[in-house]
């Protein structure tokens, strides 16, 4: 048993000096690694003229050399580094491991990757990356030259996807402009507000034409620059919702004003201290035309915010005025005749009938007060009015009624010579004689035409053919063209 333990350990002294030896070997084997192991680096492309799908990959582990280190190491990267993917021209100096870098890459990321590389070579401690790009050394000329080259190579490479992703493009912006012309039919059946079918059509219209250009970069593998192109996309409508914020209020005013249809063409409408007939809403503004024909243009968003008065939203409106009478006169009277003109005047509403009140009491004389109804479209209202004040003129003088007269107060500070005059021109200044201002006969001569006015007064007189509100509409919009009126069609329905 001796002799046997003893021969084994014989045996592995022996072979521990053999295995120190062998050239390359060390002398003890080394342990396996316990940490995790060194990720390599995977395939990345490294085209040829020849062969465009080439690919390029590096070592996992260190590379290791068998010469002396700095020899070795700038034999190894003299040898490798021309063969580098980017590398123009590679020069190297190694001096007590401090490897030096000179020559020329293509951009400022093969610097960076040749740098990395270099680093993975054993014996190197540090490395000095002074080589230069494309850029640094190349004129403006020359750059120009290499781009335009580049592309002319990938063109004649792929000159049919290129074809192609132009086709696409082209087709996207043709069916996206076609859409839009007849989105306004295409989307009738589906959609019947008028405003939001203008709006679904022209996004769907740029979502067209946009996504036959994605689609176009899609097939020419663009991937990297379709997401910049939306990222610079999206950073500039982010500037520009920014900068036209007033004009984006307007607009998201102009949807929600012709969802809800406050007024429609034709109404009379009152907003921001403003008064006109509506005539057009488009996406930026309401145009108003008062019945002078002004065009008043109001910002939709102020239209929005504002109080609005529509005045011809009810199919009919009401009308008043007052009338002063004498106390001596018989109020009731009065207001019966008042009552019998405003319901025998043509326009005016019998439902509900007109009437007449007593209002106040003054020392002036009694305040009646008359009410009648009529219509909003169709007739002059402001005609209307006055043929119906006339009626009930006719019909109190007709019954005796006159206005009370008016007291006149006169205060004269210190002493003023006043003649007076009797009517046949005598002097008489102690006493003043007021000759009356009409004659009883003209007085009478003046209620019969009076009286003949109010019964032909026509509520649209032969020759007059439209309402100062119908007037008001038909003027043109002398104004810059901002898209369709998007009450338009709601005025044709309505009609």
């Amino acid at each position: 048993m001796k002799y046997f333990l003893l021969t084994m350990i014989l045996s592995l002294s022996v072979t521990t000096g053999v295995w120190a030896q062998i050239p390359g070997l060390s002398a003890t084997p080394k342990p396996a690694a316990t940490g995790p192991a060194t990720k390599g680096e995977g395939p990345t492309a490294a085209p040829t003229p020849d062969n465009p799908e080439a690919t390029v990959a590096t070592a996992a582990g260190s590379i290791s050399v068998e010469k002396p280190v700095d020899h070795a190491v700038q034999e190894t990267l003299i040898e490798l580094l021309p063969k580098y993917p980017g590398v123009r021209l590679a020069q190297v100096t190694v001096k007590n491991g401090v490897v030096t870098l000179e020559g020329q890459v293509e951009d400022a990321e093969v610097r960076e990757n040749v740098t990395l590389f270099t680093r993975r070579v054993e014996g190197v401690r540090l490395v000095l990356n002074r080589m230069k790009t494309d850029a640094q050394v190349l004129t403006a000329s020359e750059l120009a030259e290499k781009v335009l080259k580049d592309l002319w190579t990938a063109v004649a490479r792929e000159w049919l996807l290129v074809i192609i992703a132009l086709v696409i493009a082209l087709g996207g912006f043709v069916v996206g402009r076609l859409f839009g012309r007849y989105s306004e039919v295409l989307l009738a059946p589906f959609i019947k507000n008028i405003l939001v079918r203008s709006v679904v059509g022209s996004l769907l219209s740029s979502f067209l034409m946009l996504g036959g250009v994605l689609l176009g970069l899609n097939v020419l593998e663009l991937t990297q620059a379709v997401l910049s192109i939306l990222g610079l996309a999206g950073v500039a409508g982010l500037a520009l919702g920014f900068a036209f914020r007033d004009i984006a209020e307007n607009f998201i005013a102009s949807i929600l004003l012709g969802m809800r249809r406050p007024f429609r063409i034709g109404d009379y409408v009152e907003v921001a201290n403003k008064a006109g007939v509506v005539m057009s809403l488009n996406t930026r503004a309401t145009v108003l035309v008062t019945l002078e024909g002004k065009h008043i243009r109001i910002p939709n968003n102020i239209i929005y915010k504002e109080i609005l008065v529509n005045s011809s939203a009810s199919p009919s409106s009401r009308g008043n005025f007052d009338v002063v009478i004498p106390y001596t006169v018989s109020t009731a009277t009065a207001i019966d005749a008042m009552t019998k003109a405003l319901r025998e005047q043509e326009g005016v509403l019998s439902d509900p009938p007109a009437s007449a009140l007593l209002e106040a009491l003054e020392p002036g004389g009694v305040r009646l007060r008359a009410y009648y109804w009529m219509p909003v479209r169709g007739i002059d209202g402001n005609k209307l009015q006055s043929d119906v004040k006339l009626k009930v003129k006719v019909a109190l003088q007709q019954a005796g009624i006159t206005p009370p007269p008016t007291n006149v107060m006169l205060s004269v500070g210190g002493r003023v010579p006043v003649d007076v005059f009797e009517a046949n021109g005598q002097t008489k200044p102690d006493s003043v004689a007021i000759a009356p201002v009409v004659t009883a006969e003209q007085a009478k001569a003046n209620l019969r035409h009076d009286t003949r006015a109010a019964e032909k007064a026509e509520l649209r007189p032969e020759g007059e053919h439209q309402t100062p509100m119908e007037h008001a509409l038909s003027q043109s919009e002398h104004m810059s063209e901002e898209g369709t009126n998007l009450l338009q069609e709601h005025h044709a329905e309505a009609h």
